[in-house]
């Protein structure tokens, strides 16, 4: 059943009734009367690499500290940047020692503390702000991917591939399982189980469905996109329950064919992409969750849709040609830019409409 995004709290009302959220159907335009512009931005900063130090590859996963310092990670890289943007401090340190890391890690701030998850060591390290280390948990087996810390528990989604007889050239569910995990790492709590699809044959497998997730700043609601369509799940963690799930009238983009595709479809039988992802990112920004749709434009950048946490489907943007955006905290953003040269610039910007 679908329903229109005025009825929404008479379906989140609901959804407590019967313990399942029906979809809230947005219209395809939102109601601010400035939908669809170019962002106007204003320079704060920019950062290079010019100084050898460090240097921008893939910069990825941008997270804010409470103190205002800047976080980003990159190919053997976890960089500490100060609210002005000035270059404080690698934190990575390969190899396999206390607060040493393997080539495979993801990281998350929680309060005045950093978390690092390293894959290749199936273990999650605490360290302050300042890069002190302070403790890790070993851990019993390898979760795939660490999305949040909490005071009860780290929250990890933990991916089930079917078994090797069953990948016969054909589309396969993979189920994708939010877990609480304890601070001891003893005791784990099943929170829901989200189901994507990949394309699987002996020795090859591809992605059909993305799995896409962002934490809200509480840390209680987890926002999902994990279809090939535009739908938006919300698990409420402290309840483990999807309490709403959204999507709007879109557009849909014809899939661009990558070099790959022809021989892997000639080799395994893949079919044909006839869309786009419709959604390709997340990004929770207080109050609001920004979606990076699969519309994009040479001269005005990737477009963005805006809605609040009840699935309201407020504002849309165009980010600006040739940015791609990292974060954003209100109405500051932070976004990479290609040179000239091909290098890669950080920047921070400030939203002036």
């Amino acid at each position: 059943m679908r329903v229109q995004a005025a009825g929404i709290f008479a379906v989140l009302l609901g959804i407590a009734a019967f313990g399942r959220a029906q979809i809230i159907e947005n219209p395809e335009k939102p109601p601010a009367p400035n939908a669809g512009r170019v962002l106007k931005l204003q320079e704060v900063w920019r950062v290079t690499d010019a100084s050898g130090t460090f240097f921008f590859r893939y910069p990825n996963k941008l997270k804010i500290a409470e103190d205002g310092s800047i976080f980003l990670a990159d190919r053997e890289e976890l960089l500490k940047f100060s609210v002005e943007g000035v270059f404080l401090k690698n934190f990575f340190k390969k190899g396999q020692g206390p607060g040493e890391i393997g080539s495979s890690f993801t990281y998350i701030i929680a309060g005045h503390e950093l978390y690092v998850k390293d894959y290749s060591q199936r273990r999650i390290f605490r360290m302050a702000l300042n890069g002190r280390y302070i403790d890790q948990l070993n851990l019993e087996q390898s979760r795939d991917n660490l999305i949040g810390v909490r005071d009860d528990g780290y929250l990890f989604i933990q991916s089930v591939w079917p078994p090797a007889e069953e990948m016969t050239g054909k589309l396969l569910p993979i189920l994708d399982t939010v877990k609480l995990v304890s601070k001891d790492g003893k005791t784990a709590k099943d929170l829901h189980t989200f189901r994507t699809r990949w394309y699987m044959a002996l020795h090859a497998q591809t992605t059909w469905d993305l799995n896409i997730e962002a934490l809200s700043d509480d840390r209680n609601l987890l926002f999902g996109s994990h279809s090939r369509e535009y739908l938006i799940e919300v698990l409420e963690i402290a309840k483990a329950q999807i309490v709403a799930r959204f999507t709007r009238r879109y557009r849909r983009v014809r899939h661009t064919k990558e070099k790959w595709e022809d021989d892997f479809r000639k080799q395994h039988g893949l079919p044909e992409f006839e869309y786009e992802s419709d959604v390709l990112d997340l990004l929770v920004n207080r109050d609001r969750l920004w979606i990076k749709t699969s519309t994009a434009e040479k001269e005005k950048g990737d477009f963005y849709d805006v809605f609040d946490f009840a699935g309201r489907y407020l504002d849309c943007f165009w980010l600006g040609a040739g940015r791609t955006l990292l974060g954003a905290r209100g109405d500051e953003i932070f976004v990479t830019e290609k040179r000239a040269d091909e290098s890669l610039v950080f920047i921070k910007y400030k939203i002036v409409e």
